[in-house]
């Protein structure tokens, strides 16, 4: 039965064997669900009954909390590539901005240089008129 929905009032993705590492397992995945789990059955699609997270999708192993067979400890948020979206969003969106602010700061870096470049010969033509109203100055004396 593909749904499993009798079985998903409890379920919950912790075990005290090895919950920990299926979950951590799981994050570094691929972000796609395997055709087969680890003991050689189809996922099912379940419900999580957590408080942390009410009738959230996932796929799992047919054989967790199932007596007598043994879980393999496969799971996978069926709606994982759904949360990465905006997680990935929110990043470009900060990384654009970031590239605008830098991109002003150069601007006005580029127009300071060009200011302090025409400030100084300007100053090197005062001088060099001074020079030479002084050296007439001097020479008709």
């Amino acid at each position: 039965m593909f749904g499993g929905e009798g079985q998903a009032s409890g379920s919950s993705i912790r075990s005290t064997s090895n919950g920990y590492r299926a979950k951590t397992q799981n994050r570094s995945r691929a972000m796609r669900v395997p055709e087969w789990c680890g003991c050689g059955c189809r996922p099912v699609l379940r419900w999580s009954g957590t408080h942390s997270n009410p009738n959230k999708p996932f796929f799992g192993c047919p054989n967790y909390n199932t007596i007598g067979k043994r879980w393999c400890g496969l799971f996978v948020w069926a709606d994982v590539g759904q949360e990465a979206v905006p997680a990935k969003l929110e990043s470009l969106n900060y990384n654009e901005e970031q590239k605008m602010t830098e991109g002003w700061r150069l601007e006005k870096l580029e127009s300071d240089v060009r200011s302090q470049k025409f400030m100084i010969k300007l100053l090197f033509v005062v001088v060099f008129v001074m020079l030479l109203f002084l050296l007439v100055v001097f020479c008709k004396l």
